[in-house]
Order: C-alpha cells, then sequence, then structure tokens
C-alpha cells in the first residue's frame, strides 16, 4: 500500500528528540508530519513521542511511524522514519504558515 502525501512538505533541518532519550534531525516537515534521520529504526505502526526543539523551545509532539528504512551503522548511513502526526502540534503552525507563504519551485523533469 501506498500513501499519498496530502500536505506540502518543505526540507528543513530541525532538531528533535524522541523519548527525551533519541536525538534525530527532521529532513522534512508538513502539518501531516515528518521524516527524520537517526541511528536506530522504529517499525511503521510504532507510537513515537517526544520533542523538537525551535529557537530553544521544547515543542511536544506524539505520532505514529507511516514508514522507515534502515540504516548501515558500518556505512555511517543513518535510518529514516517517516512520521504521522497524532495531532499537529500547535506550536509549530506559525512555522507551517511561513512555509505557505514561501512560492513552490518545480521539480524538472
Amino acid at each position: 500500500m501506498t500513501t499519498r502525501r496530502t500536505t506540502l512538505r518543505r526540507s528543513f533541518r530541525l532538531p528533535l528528540s524522541l523519548g527525551r532519550k533519541l536525538p534525530a534531525l527532521t529532513a522534512d516537515v508538513s502539518r501531516g508530519g515528518f521524516s527524520a534521520e537517526l541511528p536506530q529504526v522504529f517499525m511503521p505502526g510504532s507510537k513515537v513521542h517526544g520533542f523538537f526543539l525551535l529557537d530553544e523551545q521544547e515543542i511536544d509532539f506524539k505520532g505514529t511511524v507511516a514508514w522507515a528504512v534502515p540504516g548501515n551503522p558500518q556505512a555511517q548511513v543513518f535510518s529514516r522514519i517517516g512520521v504521522r502526526f497524532d495531532e499537529v502540534p500547535e506550536k509549530l503552525r506559525p512555522l507551517f504558515t511561513s512555509f505557505e507563504r514561501r512560492p513552490r519551485k518545480l521539480k524538472k523533469r
């Protein structure tokens, strides 16, 4: 089964912590969720929680892992996961509003 994005995603590096124990970094963020790079991998369907660090402010989130790609520690390649928010973090809404004001770039084919 494939899932289609229903919200605009923007590449945005945002530090985050999963469970206050595992540091990670987002690759992109949207109102629907985010993808992140991290040393460990989570199974799709796993419930996750943590916080984003935005301008030195912790913004809590809860979500569900939608997809996962394991990394390769020997090749120093991080795992990647996609997380769907259970509820959009209220304090991230200004960030999304600023994304939506920027013009979209068309991909060359």
